[in-house]
């Protein structure tokens, strides 16, 4: 199937260079010196072949993508919450769910942290922009109408991904900062942390959720 896809796109590709190429020589008055781009190109020694593998490298899953992997699957959670360094700690329990989606090119995450106050629920997709070089999460849920976006990098030998993110802050009205880390400790264990900073600029963990796989992940 993704073989199919590959040689579609790269079809599409090709034939759009070619279009570009006919369309941009049959025209050049008022351009002055400006050259043919794809001319250009090829005489650079770029061709389009090499036009085609430079969007594939970005638009196919790639070797960082199997580190999303290990995300994948049911998980049951333990959760630790408080909203600032002087708050006690308010747990629960919660379950998510993760599974791929797009191809392999995202993991969609169905997210359930229990009862924090209150019910906490959200949404999630996890990535890797081959463009930035950076991990991507969006994420949505019941304490906010916002839309939040984290990016990270993995370290330790991809032995954890840490991230840094924004998001508004409605008591001060600005945007505050956030980083946070998850490790992965296991294939059937990782644990997130998330890091935000007091009304003083003191950094305190504002939330920890240990996830302790429930069942294999689903081989999609």
């Amino acid at each position: 199937m993704v073989l199919r896809l590959w040689l579609g796109a790269a079809v599409l590709v090709g034939a759009f260079l070619l279009v570009t190429k006919d369309v941009v020589s049959q025209d050049r008055s008022g351009l002055g010196d400006e050259r043919d781009p794809v001319a250009a190109t090829q005489e650079s020694g770029e061709d389009s072949e090499g036009l085609v593998d430079i969007w594939v490298r970005h638009a196919m899953p790639g070797e960082h993508h199997k580190l999303l992997g290990k995300l994948v699957g049911r998980w049951d959670m333990a959760v630790r919450y408080r909203m600032n360094a002087e708050a006690p700690v308010v747990e629960s329990a919660g379950s998510c769910t993760r599974k791929w989606i797009l191809g392999g090119r995202f993991v969609l995450e169905d997210f359930d942290g229990g009862n924090l106050g209150l019910p906490f629920q959200g949404l999630s997709i996890y990535g890797y922009d081959a463009f930035t070089g950076r991990y991507t999460c969006v994420w949505v849920d019941t304490t906010s109408t916002a839309v939040t976006r984290s990016l990270g990098t993995c370290r330790d030998d991809c032995a954890l991904i840490a991230f840094t993110g924004q998001h508004g802050d409605p008591w001060s009205g600005q945007m505050r900062n956030s980083r946070g880390v998850t490790r992965l400790e296991s294939k059937d264990r990782h644990v997130l942390e998330l890091y935000e900073p007091d009304r003083d600029g003191t950094e305190f963990k504002v939330l920890e959720i240990i996830y302790t796989r429930a069942q294999q992940a689903d081989e999609e």
